[in-house]
């Protein structure tokens, strides 16, 4: 049915929920893209970074300490410079300054993944709902003709097959890439949380 059709083609049998689906399809990548791009730019070596920090500290370099994070994106480096800046306080308020950092890069990097989850496991419905669409039409283009073929009901199955497939196609990599920087994010806010701890040891030294 489909063998001298183009992927374009074969789309438009799809019929209004497929054109639906490619849109947000189109949202679901742009989202990954952009995540993609901020997690490697945040993205630091911790251990290699808390070297780094270690022998500053120890050199009473407090300054390079803040030259050397407010050079270096992410959480990992906006704990330590939180600590640095206060170091001066009790150990208790600069805990909670270090938390409220944490919260705050933690929000940061989890924007827009509420919207990729709920592609990842809205669209197989809509999916869904353009197959039952298509079932409709292909009985109802059967109760008026009277004595028709398979090629009566052909156009009406095709919508329902194809919409079937493009929510599966736009859900399956929704999830995946869902799963995997929430993943991600759990990662990168557990080195935040160490560096802190390991900066407020250095600091009462």
């Amino acid at each position: 049915m489909f063998g001298e059709l183009s992927f374009w083609q074969m789309m438009m049998k799809g019929g209004v929920t497929v054109i639906f689906l490619l849109g947000i399809s189109v949202l679901s990548w742009w989202i990954v893209i952009d995540r993609a791009i901020r997690f490697a730019r945040i993205r630091v070596k911790a251990r290699d970074f808390m070297d780094k920090v270690k022998n500053l500290v120890k050199s009473g370099d407090f300054d390079d300490v803040i030259t050397l994070c407010q050079s270096t994106p992410g959480p990992v480096s906006a704990v330590v410079l939180e600590g640095v800046r206060n170091k001066k306080k009790d150990r208790e308020k600069i805990e909670n300054g270090m938390q409220r950092v944490i919260n705050g890069e933690a929000e940061r990097m989890q924007s827009m993944l509420g919207i990729l989850g709920t592609i990842g496991n809205v669209t197989p419905f809509i999916g869904l709902f353009g197959t039952v669409l298509g079932i409709i039409r292909a009985f109802h283009d059967l109760s008026l003709t009277s004595g028709g073929g398979p090629a009566v009901v052909a156009s009406g199955i095709a919508e329902a097959l194809v919409a079937t497939a493009m929510g599966i196609f736009v859900a399956v990599p929704a999830v995946i890439f869902y799963n995997y920087f929430v993943r991600l994010v759990d990662s990168i806010e557990n080195e935040a949380v160490t560096a802190g701890s390991q900066m407020l040891d250095l600091l009462e030294e």
